[in-house]
């Protein structure tokens, strides 16, 4: 801990002009004037090159700025106010790195006067992570406790408890200093009580009634007092002062120079020989001395610690009847009538506003690009009686939002905020080779021009092959990233994550929404979202609907071919981690998009496998760690590429683009069914171009009602009654009636179907007094038969790699391999057989009636 008159704009540099470039994390103001504009020209670009996320806390009502001069609050930091019942007075700069602090406590505000001109008083404590003062726990427990006494928005609330944790990370010592506050007691309070031998007092506002002098008098019971003013601009009663004082034998004023101000606040006394001195932000009156915040007090925030020798300055030493008959209060301002502590834009687009307290009449909210007159815009109204709203906006961070109370007799503004965008204030990340894409492609280009769509193309691979590398090299950290950070709304520190790596139009296509307002994206490559229309899949191969689009030559069509098959392998590898989601959901989406524009001929499927490989690597893994904002874009891509292999396809059937479809569907059907159809809307696209591979509206519905059934078997009756085929159950046997004339490949099938999802399938096949039943769980396989069939049971032990299916299709009679019984008559059920009637809940008894009444 040092003691010395400084301002944190040289701690700062001393920060910035360190050999070892170390980073700083975290820079946290806090004042009760606060001049944004001058933070802007001197301390908040030095603390950005240097990494830090800023944030910058002061009074609502005593903002010394214009909001047109100010450019970067809510772009590059975080502001917000603070409107307690006193004033929010505490003076605190903190700066934060991987593994030192330093925090500067004082009476300058963060102003040019405060921070140059004014003559300040400033405590300066420095620690390591693994040596630190006991202050900076004492320090770390009141921002923590901060948020609880003082309101401020959410956002600035998580933020100090944020570096109240970080700070509480630092291990500590003990320290003769302490850090005082006086959230539920006054600071006078908490000073140790007389007597003493002698007592300096300055600051310059000393309490109009004199209360606040007369109780530290009593407290410490003084043999001496020499109290400090500049006489013409300190704020005093003279004769408030001398009644104060008038117990005290011994008194002397001692005027200080008036070159500049002096804005120090001092309470020292000497015990003996050695001195004790309170240093901060309290001033000499009773709103900051001696009451609490939560009684109404002021917020302040000091340091008591012993010193070698008295801080007081020199002056001219005169008598305290000097000031007889003195007075230079001056007139105290009353707070806006209206006051808006925060505005903060989330990552879905909504502005969430905070008020100082609750209204009893509805506010109007206006919003401005940059406060200039004529440029404000009603954008809403908070109710009477509520704190907080959200709205529906677009985004305009760095924008400016008033409150306005419209009641006759006048128009009351508060003062204005500025629009905080999280992501944009995070911590700044150094790492300036991060792996990204070498140009802000647009789907559009990518589509319609020929080269830079062969330079993305490549471009993208390279990443893929650069991400993966990245993977593997990166470092550990060493402080939590910004990104996961409370206070950051995760959707938008994820978009900014993303449009670092890919570019901001290709992130807009992929999550929407987070776009400025005008976001010119070039000619759209395809039918516009509006002209997204429900249409069914049945035009013919070569006769799509007249749109005047150009459709792509061949040889570029095969590229892209090629292109794609290598962008899964390389996002979603056989072997190794896949790519980050962006960049699968990126493919993912460039692949439906290609697929419902031709690229590949209805004859061609090649593009199911790495589709289906493509959608299960599209399911979000714990390594992802993204948003749900995020996940419901990426649910949507899984859907609809879900439903482009679902078409000419069955889930029932055995065709090698079924059971792809099949195994595709099990992996990723419940994501399936958390789809939104307003976010997939835009690939559902109209088969508009020759060959186009199309998810129709309808086809999305069924889509979802098949996602959103729990019954397996209700399925597979479905696809079944589209062969004119039915299935029902009959305690617990599956019967399927219908037009066919051999039962057994039926029963063989259907049990096929049912042995995916039950434990043991029993089918009975009947048509034209034929019948087969089938009773089926692996290995074992029981058949029976009416007469006109294969008479009597056989049981069959079945291979992994068989089903009934593939064992009792494709030949003139029952097959012989895998028998292990049989033929057997009906009435003399094998043991095989039997058992496996049991298990299912079936008498074997009953059964030959059962299977009888349909037939010999």
């Amino acid at each position: 801990m040092t003691w010395e008159f400084s301002s944190p704009l040289t701690l700062l540099g001393e920060w910035r002009d360190r050999t070892d470039e170390a980073e700083l994390h975290e820079l946290l103001l806090l004042g009760f004037t606060v001049d944004l504009p001058f933070l802007e020209k001197t301390a908040i670009p030095t603390a950005r090159a240097l990494g830090a996320r800023i944030t910058v806390i002061g009074d609502a009502g005593q903002g010394l700025y214009d909001p047109v001069d100010v450019r970067m609050a809510g772009r590059s930091y975080f502001h917000g106010l603070a409107a307690c019942r006193g004033s929010f007075h505490p003076k605190l700069a903190l700066m934060i790195g991987a593994h030192e602090a330093v925090a500067a406590i004082g009476s300058g505000n963060p102003t040019m006067a405060g921070w140059g001109y004014n003559d300040e008083l400033w405590t300066v404590l420095r620690g390591h992570e693994t040596d630190s003062p006991e202050p900076f726990r004492e320090l770390s427990r009141w921002l923590a406790a901060l948020s609880g006494q003082v309101p401020v928005p959410q956002y600035a609330a998580e933020l100090l408890k944020e570096t109240a944790a970080r700070l509480a990370d630092f291990q500590t010592a003990p320290h003769p200093a302490r850090v005082l506050h006086n959230l539920d007691t006054g600071l006078l309070d908490q000073l140790p009580a007389g007597p003493v031998d002698e007592l300096h007092l300055y600051a310059p506002f000393i309490g109009r009634d004199g209360g606040a002098l007369a109780r530290i008098v009593e407290r410490l019971a003084p043999a001496r007092v020499v109290l400090g003013v500049q006489e013409r601009w300190s704020s005093y009663d003279g004769d408030a002062v001398l009644r104060s004082l008038a117990d005290v034998a011994d008194t002397e004023l001692r005027l200080l120079a008036e070159q500049r101000p002096r804005h120090g606040k001092l309470v020292e006394w000497r015990t003996g020989d050695w001195w004790t001195v309170l240093t901060g932000s309290a001033n000499l009156t009773g709103a900051a001395l001696l009451d609490a915040v939560a009684g109404g007090g002021n917020c302040e925030l000091g340091v008591i610690a012993a010193v070698q020798s008295p801080l007081m300055p020199k002056g001219t030493t005169t008598a305290i009847t000097h000031l007889k008959g003195r007075r230079t209060v001056r007139p105290v301002e009353g707070r806006p009538g209206l006051l808006v502590i925060g505005a903060l834009l989330t990552g879905t687009g909504l502005l969430r506003l905070t008020l100082a307290h609750p209204y009893d009449v509805d506010v109007a909210v206006e919003v401005s690009p940059d406060g200039s007159p004529g440029s404000w815009t009603r954008i809403g109204t908070v109710a009477a009686g509520h704190t907080a709203q959200e709205f529906a906006v677009p985004e305009f961070a760095g924008a400016v939002v008033r409150i306005v109370d419209p009641r006759a007799g006048g128009r009351t503004e508060s003062p204005p905020v500025f629009v905080v965008h999280p992501a944009r204030c995070a911590r700044r990340q150094t790492d300036e080779n991060r792996p990204r894409l070498r140009h802000g492609y647009t789907e559009d280009e990518i589509f319609t021009d020929e080269e830079l769509g062969r330079r993305f193309r490549y471009d993208l691979l390279r990443l893929s092959d650069q991400l993966a590398q990245h993977r593997t090299v990166q470092p550990a950290r060493t402080a939590p990233p910004s990104q996961t950070s409370a206070v950051h709304d995760r959707y938008a520190s994820y978009l900014e994550e993303c449009e670092r790596t890919i570019g901001r139009p290709l992130t807009v296509k992929l999550f929407g929404g987070t776009a400025a307002p005008g976001l010119t994206l070039g000619p759209r490559w395809g039918p516009a979202a509006d002209d997204v229309i429900d249409v069914d899949l049945d035009t013919p191969d070569g006769d799509p609907e007249e749109t005047g689009q150009e459709e792509m030559p061949p040889d570029r069509k095969r590229e892209w071919r090629q292109w794609t098959v290598r962008a899964v392998e390389r996002t979603v590898p056989r072997v190794g981690e896949p790519a980050p989601l962006m960049l699968r959901v990126l493919v993912g989406r460039l692949f439906v998009q290609l697929l419902g524009h031709g690229v590949w001929r209805f004859d061609d499927d090649s593009w199911r496998a790495p589709l289906a490989w493509l959608t299960e690597g599209l399911v979000p893994r714990a390594e992802d760690e993204i948003p749900d904002e995020a996940v419901q874009h990426v649910t949507a891509v899984t859907a609809v590429c879900m439903g482009l292999l679902l078409s000419e396809a069955s889930l029932t059937g055995g065709a090698p683009h079924d059971l792809l479809a099949a195994r595709t569907w099990r992996a990723v059907k419940e994501r399936v069914a958390e789809a939104e159809t307003d976010i997939a809307a835009e690939l559902l696209i109209p088969p508009r171009l020759a060959h186009a591979h199309v998810l129709s509206r309808s086809g999305w519905e069924r889509l979802l009602d098949l996602a959103h059934s729990d019954d397996p078997v209700a399925l597979i009756a479905a696809e079944l009654a589209e062969e004119e085929l039915t299935l029902q159950s009959d305690h617990g046997i599956h019967r399927v009636t219908g037009k066919f004339s051999n039962p057994v490949p039926v029963a063989a099938r259907v049990a096929t179907l049912l042995g995916r999802h039950l434990d043991t399938a029993l089918v009975h096949a009947v048509a034209d007094g034929r019948w087969t039943f089938v009773a089926w769980q692996r290995p074992h396989l029981a058949v029976a038969g009416s007469r006109a069939m294969w008479p009597g049971w056989r049981v069959y032990r079945v291979p992994p790699s068989a089903t009934p299916e593939s064992r009792l299709t494709g030949g003139e009679g029952p097959p012989r391999a895998g028998l292990v019984a049989g033929p057997v008559p009906l009435g003399r059920t094998p043991t095989a057989a039997r058992e496996l009637l049991e298990r299912a809940g079936v008498d074997p008894a009953d059964l030959p009636r059962m299977l009888l009444d349909h037939g010999p």
